[in-house]
């Protein structure tokens, strides 16, 4: 397995849901951090989970709420490029925190051309080609200087199936919150009809309508990430 530290790729850089077998357990505001991840990159612009929508649209309430009880609403900016928002929830005495990375990657940053997969991060361009596979991943670790929050980047799989998956240590939360693209797929009957979702992909609004009925659903991970992800917690633990 190939790790590279994020240093190596950028050194003039200043500045269940359901978690895969051997993951760490998650909070609350880990797994709603999931849910809400369900919109995938913006490249692939899927139509959103009915479900997504609806927590959208509270956790859009919430911040009206977190305004006028003057409670933080902080957004981390992340070493992709992108941003993480934590909101706050009240409920009664209890507070929750969610988060929220559907911004994580503002471009995919994993692309193929000319039949070569090439990792783009922060203007930075390396060819993974011959790195990575079904079993192998190839991953950036990273550890923000100010927040000392930890992130692992994994990439794998084959030109014709590759994805990619954030994994995000969370502040105040001991969890880790999961995001990306086709590290993992869901697979269901619907009608007498069997389907294969890699997460991430467009899927008809008929068929998300009817979420429901569907039978023998399944969640099948990539090796790639379940293999990362181990390597993703031990680097998160490792102070």
């Amino acid at each position: 397995m190939k790790r590279f530290m994020i240093s190596e790729l950028m050194d003039e850089y200043m500045d269940n849901e359901v978690f895969p077998q051997g993951g760490e357990t998650a909070d609350a505001g880990a797994v709603k951090a999931r849910v809400l991840a369900k919109a995938a990159p913006a490249r692939k612009k899927p139509r959103p989970h009915l479900k997504t929508v609806l927590i959208a649209a509270a956790l859009a309430a919430v911040g009206v709420l977190c305004v006028a009880a003057g409670l933080p609403m902080m957004t981390y900016q992340l070493f992709t490029g992108g941003t993480m928002v934590a909101d706050v929830e009240m409920s009664g005495p209890n507070r929750h925190i969610y988060f929220d990375l559907r911004n994580a990657f503002p471009e995919d940053p994993l692309v193929l051309e000319d039949g070569r997969l090439w990792l783009v991060l922060n203007g930075e361009r390396t060819d993974i080609t011959d790195r990575i596979d079904v079993e192998t991943p190839y991953i950036v670790e990273y550890t923000d200087p100010e927040t000392g929050l930890r992130s692992s980047l994994i990439l794998g799989g084959t030109w014709e199936n590759f994805g990619w998956c954030l994994w995000q240590e969370l502040p105040n939360q001991g969890g880790y919150s999961a995001y990306g693209y086709n590290y993992c797929v869901t697979h269901f009957v619907y009608d007498g009809v069997a389907y294969e979702v890699p997460y991430g992909d467009n899927l008809d609004e008929s068929l998300l309508s009817k979420e429901n009925d569907w039978e023998d659903v399944k969640i099948v991970w990539q090796p790639w990430c379940e293999k990362g992800e181990q390597e993703a917690q031990v680097f998160a633990r490792n102070r």
